[in-house]
């Protein structure tokens, strides 16, 4: 969870991180929104990902498509031979952590700080 407050620190993500590490937390957040022994086709899996990341990425900070191709990259979904269905490959730890309640916790953290400095006549 640390790790991911300090990657939405400035809000909401405007590019894939740079980071191995937070690469590979958003990868095992991205994997956990796909259940386990079920087979996805490719439009599900866009469709999932696209909602899933419009609730913490600024527009156009990261695409489904290429986060898509980094989950299979990273073997964390798997395509079929035809390249018709996705299945997850591996269990998501993270399942319970929600990026977005992680950016609306910190921007409610920084409002508090905000009022708190203006009342102090900062």
């Amino acid at each position: 969870m640390n790790a991911l407050k300090r990657l939405l620190a400035n809000g909401p993500l405007t590019a894939y991180p740079t980071r191995r590490a937070d690469q590979e937390l958003l990868l095992r957040l991205g994997a956990a929104r796909f259940e386990r022994g079920r087979a996805y086709t490719e439009r599900e899996v866009n469709d999932i990902l696209r909602a899933w990341l419009a609730t913490f990425c600024a527009p156009y900070g990261i695409d489904h498509v290429s986060m898509r191709r980094y989950l299979v990259d990273a073997r964390l979904l798997v395509r079929d031979t035809k390249g018709s269905t996705y299945r997850v490959a591996a269990p998501a730890a993270e399942a319970d952590t929600d990026p977005a309640q992680v950016l609306a916790q910190m921007r409610r953290e920084r409002a508090v700080r905000k009022r708190a400095h203006i009342s102090r006549g900062g």
